[in-house]
């Protein structure tokens, strides 16, 4: 995957482990998620390196 590269919401949900569209959009709503960018006739993509980052930011879980 490359920076510049735009993934599909069903690529989003398998590299996040987020199970449904809902949930991207609830949680882009309450800002705990990168806004996709609208690419023109209805198709929507996210920016692979803002869900790097997002992935990135996520807090680690220690046991």
């Amino acid at each position: 995957m490359t920076k510049n590269e735009l993934l599909t919401c069903q690529e989003v949900m398998r590299l996040t482990g987020i199970r449904s569209r809902t949930t991207i959009w609830r949680r882009i709503q309450k800002g705990r998620f990168p806004h996709p960018v609208d690419i023109g006739a209805g198709r929507i993509r996210w920016r692979a390196a803002d869900i790097d980052e997002w992935i990135s930011a996520l807090p680690l879980r220690r046991y």
